[in-house]
Parts: C-alpha cells; sequence; structure tokens
C-alpha cells in the first residue's frame, strides 16, 4: 500500500482509496466533505459513525457510498474485512426477462417480497448501493448520448414527445437528468435525453439540472438505463435488447450473434415501415425459440430467410419467423430443406402476407404462414418426384 500513497486505487468489491496528499482530490471524496480544507492540509469528512478529522497521510476508504478514515498502517486488513463480506449485486438483464433487476432467481427468504428483515422489530435495510451523485447545473452542449443503449429517438412517437416538450416546456416537470461523468470528463445522458433535445430546440434554457454519477464501464451505465426505465414503463423490444446488448447480457448477445452469421441485422425502429431490407425486428421471438428449440434450429430459420429472401424487405418477419420455426422444429418424414428455401423463393415477403390478412396475435400469423408454406411445399412435391 505504502508504494500506491500517492495514487487514488481501486479495489476489488467495489471499493476505492485515496491519501491524502497535494493531489487533486476525488469528486467522490468531495461528496462527503464537512467544511473547507485547512491551511495544514487537513480537512472534516462526514463518515457513518459521524464527522471525523482526516490528516495528510490517512487514507480514505469508500464502497457503495459509505467512507473510512484509516491510517495507512491500518487499511490492508480493514479493505480485506470489506472484501469479505457478502455484496449487492445486479442480475438479470437481457431482452424478454420480466423478473425484477436486482433479485436473484430463488431466495430463501419468507419475509415479503422486496420488505426489509428485521432486528429487535426495526428495520434492517441494506447498505445504499453506489456513491451519491453530485447535483449540477450543466450546460446543453457539453451533454451528449451514448447510442449504443440509449432508446432510438428515429420515430414518429419520439418526435410528438420531443415536440411536446419544447412548446410547452415546464420547469415544474423537469426532473434532473442522471448523467454519467466518464474517466475522459464525457458528460453521458442515462435518463432524460427527450428534455435534453427539447430544451436544445430553444434559445432561453441553456443548462439543466442533473445528477452526475461515476460508473466502472458503459456497461454498468447500460444496466442502470435499464434499470430506470423497467421500473418507471415498459421498454419496447427494441429499446430492451439494445440496451442488453450493451450491457453485454449473454442472451442478447447470442441473438446478436445469429443474426450476424445468417447475414441479416436487427434494426433499430419498431416500425416496419422504416425498414431495410435485410433488417429485423423480432428479437423477442428469437429468445424464445433459442430457449425452446436450441440456437441450431433458431440459425437455420434465420439463415433460410436471408437466403429466401436476399435484398428485399422483410415485411411480416416475425409471422415468416414463427412459422418457419414450427416446420423446422418439428419437421416431417423425409423433409427437404432445400425444397422449402424454393416454395419460399416463389413468392416476396409482401406476397406470402397476404395469407396473414386479418389475422391477429403472433401464433395464429405464424400457424397461418406454416400452413401456407406447407400447403405449397406438399404441392411441389408430386411434380417433382415425377
Amino acid at each position: 500500500m505504502a508504494n500506491n500513497r500517492h495514487l487514488a486505487v481501486r479495489h476489488a468489491s467495489n471499493i476505492r482509496t485515496w491519501t491524502n496528499s497535494k493531489l487533486p482530490m476525488p469528486d467522490w471524496i468531495r461528496q462527503h466533505l464537512a467544511g473547507g480544507i485547512e491551511p495544514n492540509g487537513t480537512f472534516m469528512l462526514l463518515t457513518e459513525i459521524g464527522r471525523a478529522r482526516v490528516h495528510p497521510g490517512n487514507v480514505i476508504i469508500e464502497q457503495c457510498g459509505t467512507v473510512w478514515v484509516r491510517a495507512i498502517e491500518e487499511v490492508p486488513d480493514f479493505i480485506a474485512s470489506l472484501e469479505r463480506a457478502p455484496k449487492p449485486t445486479i442480475t438479470n438483464i437481457g431482452p424478454g426477462k420480466a423478473r425484477q433487476f436486482g433479485t436473484s432467481r430463488r431466495t430463501g427468504s419468507k419475509t415479503k417480497a422486496g420488505g426489509p428483515t428485521t432486528i429487535n422489530g426495526r428495520p434492517n435495510y441494506q447498505s445504499p448501493i453506489g456513491s451519491q451523485p453530485t447535483i449540477e447545473w450543466i450546460h446543453l452542449p457539453r451533454l451528449s448520448i451514448d447510442g449504443a443503449y440509449q432508446r432510438s429517438t428515429d420515430n414518429e412517437s419520439s418526435r410528438r414527445l420531443i415536440n411536446s416538450i419544447a412548446v410547452r416546456f415546464d420547469w415544474r416537470l423537469c426532473a434532473p437528468l442522471v448523467v454519467s461523468k466518464r474517466g475522459d470528463d464525457t458528460l453521458t445522458i442515462i435518463d432524460g435525453q427527450h428534455r435534453w433535445m427539447a430544451a436544445s430546440r430553444r434559445d432561453d434554457i441553456p443548462q439543466l439540472p442533473c445528477c452526475v454519477f461515476r460508473y466502472d464501464s458503459t456497461e454498468e451505465e447500460a444496466r442502470m438505463f435499464i434499470l430506470a426505465n423497467r421500473a418507471r414503463k415498459q421498454m419496447n423490444r427494441l429499446d430492451d435488447y439494445f440496451a442488453a446488448l450493451a450491457a453485454a447480457d449473454e442472451d442478447a448477445l447470442e441473438i446478436q450473434q445469429l443474426v450476424m452469421d445468417a447475414g441479416l441485422r436487427v434494426s433499430r425502429n419498431t416500425s416496419s415501415t422504416a425498414w431495410q431490407p435485410g433488417e429485423i425486428a423480432f428479437t423477442a421471438a428469437i429468445a424464445i425459440s433459442i430457449r425452446k428449440f436450441g440456437a441450431a434450429v433458431t440459425s437455420a430459420v434465420l439463415t433460410n430467410m436471408a437466403v429466401a429472401f436476399p435484398n428485399q424487405k422483410l415485411s411480416h418477419g416475425g409471422a415468416i419467423f414463427g412459422g418457419l420455426v414450427r416446420i423446422m422444429s418439428r419437421p416431417e418424414p423425409n423433409f427437404d430443406p432445400d425444397r422449402l428455401v424454393s416454395v419460399l423463393q416463389t413468392r416476396t415477403p409482401d406476397e406470402w402476407g397476404t395469407c396473414l390478412s386479418k389475422l391477429k396475435g403472433g401464433d395464429a400469423r405464424a400457424m397461418a404462414f406454416r400452413d401456407a408454406v406447407m400447403d405449397a411445399y406438399n404441392y411441389q412435391k408430386p411434380t417433382e418426384e415425377a
């Protein structure tokens, strides 16, 4: 530890340390200050047990928003004790997963879901996760968004929302934006991009209030984006997928790989009118297919779609995918996948869609497509065998 006494150090288990020296003080310490820095280099720090004076050479230790002050020789043993203690984790990231983030699949507790345990009749809450943010007014040009996980605003509903906020901007409804301050001092919006884009259209709103956090990585930012948005309202399937992809969720990464291997790509837009040839939007259906029938069947279906409809807009893509999954997951005796592709190529996706008119619901449309394709498949069979 002595070799690092002039450095801010990050340890395992979300533990950070900083030694009081002549170097600039990190932001995560400033929010715990109780007063200014004295000429002799000492200052007061708000800790979990009250105020503590920090002398030059003392080490400040932080974990999950709680800080401690220790002499440098006490630090190794103290950090070891923190690392041995159980830590809360964030789990359950990915498209189509309904459970609330922050909970595990199983729990042995018999207490009411989401409720605290009690000690002597008083609630015993877990320590808050993460460090306290700073509250700042930030000029609009300094803010940005990361398209890897942020919602797409290239759609009619987002445009209407941004315009309505801009036209009738109301400070009473403008909650602080949630912003990540990255290592290069880039300020990235996690929550509040519609408010930011609306304010940017006006000339009389130069800055917005922001809760500024520091996260360990872009993946952690994406996890926080999912937490914030799923807790407030249902995300559409594509926003969910791309946020999970940015968070390196293994299910989303598998979907991406299967789609790319087939020569397709996932659209950023839920509106079929905006899709380009080779784009698909049925990520939730792909996730279900992988769980029920495996990656091999799912990959074969996606590949057949790409081969059968090259350079074509995949309208009715969800129904086509669902119908082909039903065919290829339970193939008939002597089933010929090459014949299936030939049958698919006899019509465009729009022409196949005529058998789906007036049908609603994913299952009904998928079954109708399956029946239409198999009728054509069986009709060709006698001619080719002759």
